[in-house]
């Protein structure tokens, strides 16, 4: 198999003779081919090897060396792992760790791998066991295995010793993989330990600042422990760096800086966002740059937005307090405008009365009285602003304007049926 006519890998060639010359070893020798072997421990099989393993697996039954064993055992669990085949994994695992011939930071290595395959398997009791016999999590000195710790407490539901494995970990940790990090953040967040999770989520940010998902996560967890001003912070910076540019997170900038008093800000944020193209310009958008700006009491800038929320929403309300605010302006002709573009279609009957009512004010500042009556009469019909329309009808009678009161609403501010 290994003489040249047949491309095997050279891994599999070697442990093939490895296991032809175990068979007839003294330990001696046992033990020099198992540090050869050693030197890689995660080399794993190939695909062109797969034909060889059933014949490996049946010298490995011939081994009676404890060295070849735990060397050669452990090698075929993690082929088989490679497979999915876990329960065959195991037994190699297992028969590797019961050889008692690997050194300790091998044999831990081995039980951090062999829990992560009982993980797998939905085996997390198991997983537990085979981690206990390396002590309590406090005395662990590899990082990787208070890691798994995590991990199997997690899957058993035991939150505080996730915890607690966790902080060991990052006590342990000697520098920032990203993988392992990734999942101190994912296990810290589903214990909601939202500190640990951010004292991590900072030191990925440090070693890789172009990954927006991590400045994202950070804000988060912020804003879940109520730092809003850190949140901010760490928001501002991502968008310096060209990151978290969408709607999204344009439109919880504008929150964050409103929230901390800074509406100004917010309603410029918010502008920007909308101008640029990266917060869709529709109505509900408006709605949230008009309070900002009323909040700044920006009134022009205020007014602005609150016209185009209306005319994208056709909301009502936000008609008849746009309309009232240019009233407040004496804008008779912008403010008659806008009602009557709100009556343009029927309105609901609860808003008819104020629309009227509005609509008749902005008439008789005009003097056009006489069609000022006619929307008051109307005002009167449908209720709610009954008194205010009374009044101004008596005004107008004051000044020599009567007519009949109509039965029904009449003129363009008609209640939908």
């Amino acid at each position: 198999m290994c003489d040249g006519k047949l491309s095997l890998p050279k891994f599999l060639c070697a442990t093939l003779l490895f296991l032809s010359a175990l068979l007839v070893a003294s330990p001696g020798q046992a033990e020099q081919y198992r540090s050869k072997l050693l030197l890689n421990p995660q080399q794993s099989l190939s695909e062109s090897a797969r034909l060889s393993i059933s014949e490996m697996e049946s010298r490995f039954k011939e081994l009676n060396s404890d060295y070849a064993r735990a060397s050669v055992g452990s090698q075929l669990a993690r082929h088989f792992v490679q497979q999915g085949d876990y329960q065959k994994a195991i037994e190699y695992y297992q028969s590797a760790l019961q050889a008692d011939a690997l050194s300790p930071l091998v044999a831990a290595d081995l039980r951090r791998e062999l829990a992560e395959i009982y993980l797998l398997d939905k085996q997390p009791q198991q997983a537990l066991s085979v981690l206990q016999a390396l002590g309590p999590v406090a005395s662990l000195t590899d990082a990787k295995l208070a890691l798994a710790y995590a991990r199997v407490r997690y899957e058993l539901g035991d939150y505080l010793k996730v915890a607690a494995a966790l902080e060991r970990f990052m006590q342990l940790s000697p520098g920032v993989d990203e993988r392992q990090f990734q999942q101190v953040v994912a296990l810290a967040y589903g214990i909601q330990d939202f500190d640990l999770c951010g004292r991590a989520l900072k030191q990925l940010i440090e070693q890789d600042m172009a990954t927006a998902r991590y400045w994202s996560q950070m804000v988060s967890v912020l804003l879940k422990q109520n730092k809003v001003e850190q949140a901010l912070h760490y928001l501002i910076l991502a968008r310096q760096l060209g990151l978290l540019q969408d709607q999204a997170n344009s439109l919880l900038l504008s929150s964050l800086y409103a929230s901390q008093g800074n509406p100004f800000t917010a309603a410029e944020r918010l502008q920007q966002a909308m101008a640029q193209g990266n917060v869709v310009a529709n109505g509900e958008h408006y709605k949230r740059l008009f309070e900002y700006w009323w909040q700044a009491r920006e009134q022009q800038h205020a007014l602005n937005a609150l016209e185009q929320a209306a005319k994208l929403t056709g909301e009502a309300p936000l008609y008849l307090f746009w309309a009232q605010t240019l009233m407040q302006r004496a804008q008779w002709q912008k403010m008659n405008s806008a009602i009557l573009q709100l009556c343009e279609k029927p309105i609901a009957a609860e808003h008819s009365g104020h629309a009227n009512l509005l609509l008749g004010i902005s008439l008789y500042e005009q003097g056009k009285k006489e069609a000022a009556f006619d929307a008051f009469a109307s005002a009167t019909l449908t209720g709610g602003v009954n008194a205010q329309a009374g009044n101004w009808l008596a005004k107008l009678e004051s000044e020599g304007i009567k007519a009949p009161m109509p039965s029904r609403p009449k003129g363009p501010c008609k209640p939908g049926d």
